[in-house]
């Protein structure tokens, strides 16, 4: 089963998201900042990440760019 990380400090839209794509069968995870997006990801190992850009802690692009920088996160 694929595996989406959610990454949005609205609480609503991670809820939001979180049942859509569990209702298309996606398995889910979620994260509240970049920080605990960055902690994470090695746990989940998502396929996918939704991505927001404009978070507290550490952005969106920081985020993306520190995953892309990462041989083990650069294939999401």
């Amino acid at each position: 089963m694929a595996k989406v990380m959610i990454v949005d400090d609205n609480v609503d839209t991670v809820e939001l998201l979180t049942k859509r794509f569990r209702a298309e069968g996606y398995e889910t995870a979620a994260a509240h900042d970049g920080e605990e997006a960055l902690r994470l990801v090695g746990e989940c190992r998502p396929d996918l990440i939704v991505l927001d850009i404009m978070m507290p802690k550490i952005d969106g692009y920081e985020v993306c760019r520190r995953l892309k920088e990462d041989e083990a996160t650069r294939h999401i």
